[in-house]
C-alpha cells in the first residue's frame, strides 16, 4: 500500500493525521499500509470521502500495471 501513503503525503498529511480521520490507530493503519490487515468497508468508504479525488482501487494495490 505504498501507493496510499504517498498519496497521504502528497495531500500534505501524515500517516498519524490519517489514522485519526479514520478513527483508528496510527499503528492500525500503518499493520494495513504494509499489507498486514486489510481496510474494513467502513475505512475504505472514509477514505474515499477524505481523498475523492483518489482513484482507491489504484492506491490500495501495489500491483504494477500489465507491460506492453
Amino acid at each position: 500500500m505504498l501507493r496510499l501513503k504517498q498519496g497521504i503525503v502528497s495531500k500534505g498529511m501524515t500517516v498519524k493525521g490519517c489514522a485519526e480521520l479514520l478513527g483508528i490507530s496510527e499503528r492500525a493503519l500503518y499493520n494495513k499500509l504494509t499489507g498486514d490487515s486489510d481496510f474494513t468497508y467502513r475505512e475504505y468508504q472514509k477514505l474515499s470521502m477524505l481523498f475523492p479525488d483518489f482513484n482507491m482501487e489504484y492506491y490500495l494495490t501495489d500491483e504494477c500495471p500489465p507491460c506492453v
